[in-house]
């Protein structure tokens, strides 16, 4: 019998990966992720046991490795609703066998330097539960657990709010009608300003996350993306190692209103493109697909930055609901079931005319 345990961290298993699946929802409209960095982001991926472009692809994700940080710049992986698995099974992370043990974290070096709490959680970019899907589905989820694939999370945006999108995006492909195909790219948003850790000086902790997700509706592909943040969790566990410098990403433009639909604190996180890309330093754009426009609200980064957990977001939420949003916009970014049922789709947003 296969060990699938064993065979999901086997090297040689690994090399063999095709990874991340850039035409996974539509063939004629591939979402590559080649593009995603700039030259000199790629100059900082680390060198890959069998493959050339510093790129760590395992079975339906690829992650692209910013070898200095220690991190992900992102994982990029499919997701397919309909042949979502039950009773997965977790095990522990482990250490990449394809890139050098030392640019990687790990348990004794990193995640237990401090003694009296536990700050961190490692926490995936791509999800087990999310990986969790097709005959492979326990493979997958397995693979989940090599630390390239994660980074140091609070507890409380671990297993709260992030955990709340992670469950919110794998529950609504399983009920998509028609394509229950999603393409997603998750990662830390990697900054010089962000702060060092106080027992390991050497690492910068990240203090935004952010993830995108690739769907079909109506026949066609858009795109949308999130961002959430762990810092007011860190200052208050005595985290950092000196006085935190916001980075600040230059104004952008104001966007026309259109809202992720029935994600709960869809006004808290959802931002524009434009917005992750000049904090972030990524580009994402696909020939094709329609980047769901978002309103810039003011200061929302720092907004974000602020929202410790699930009641923060909860209150922040329903202030935007009060009035700092026109209600009239609030309005019109609501789907009747009438509109639901003709479009046919359900991982909702308010569709460009």
């Amino acid at each position: 019998m296969t060990d699938i345990r064993k065979t999901a961290f086997d090297i040689n298993v690994l090399k063999n990966c095709r990874g991340y699946d850039p035409a996974f929802i539509d063939k004629k409209v591939p979402v590559a992720f080649n593009k995603i960095l700039k030259s000199t982001l790629k100059k900082r991926l680390p060198t890959v046991d069998g493959n050339t472009e510093g790129i760590l692809h395992y079975t339906d994700m690829s992650v692209a490795y910013c070898a200095d940080r220690k991190l992900p710049f992102f994982t990029a992986y499919n997701i397919n609703g309909g042949e979502k698995k039950g009773g997965i099974k977790r095990t522990t992370f482990k250490t990449e066998p394809r890139i050098p043990a030392d640019i990687q974290l790990n348990q004794k070096a990193f995640y237990d330097l401090r003694k009296d709490i536990t700050e961190f959680e490692i926490g995936h970019m791509a999800a087990n539960n999310e990986m969790a899907w097709g005959e492979d589905a326990q493979l997958k989820a397995y693979q989940t657990f090599h630390y390239p694939n994660s980074a140091p999370q609070a507890e409380r945006l671990n297993t709260g709010i992030w955990k709340t999108l992670e469950s919110y995006i794998v529950d609504e492909t399983a009920t998509i009608n028609g394509n229950k195909k999603v393409c997603s790219f998750t990662g830390p948003v990697l900054t010089d300003a962000d702060p060092k850790y106080k027992w390991d000086k050497n690492f910068r902790i990240p203090l935004l996350f952010f993830k995108v997700i690739v769907f079909s509706a109506a026949g066609k592909l858009y795109a949308t993306a999130f961002m959430m943040s762990h810092e007011e969790r860190m200052i208050a566990q005595g985290m950092f190692d000196e006085e935190i410098r916001v980075a600040k990403a230059a104004a952008a433009p104001a966007e026309e209103e259109k809202y992720f639909e029935d994600f709960p604190y869809k006004k808290v996180f959802q931002v524009s493109f434009t917005l992750l890309e000049k904090y972030s330093g990524l580009k994402f754009s696909w020939k094709n697909v329609k980047k769901i426009r978002v309103p810039n609200q003011k200061n929302q980064v720092e907004k974000i930055r602020k929202i410790k957990d699930a009641k923060d977001a909860a209150d922040a939420e329903a202030s935007l609901r009060k009035g700092l949003i026109p209600s009239a916009e609030a309005s019109s970014a609501v789907l009747s079931e009438q509109e639901i049922s003709k479009k046919n789709f359900k991982l909702n947003i308010i569709l460009p005319g």
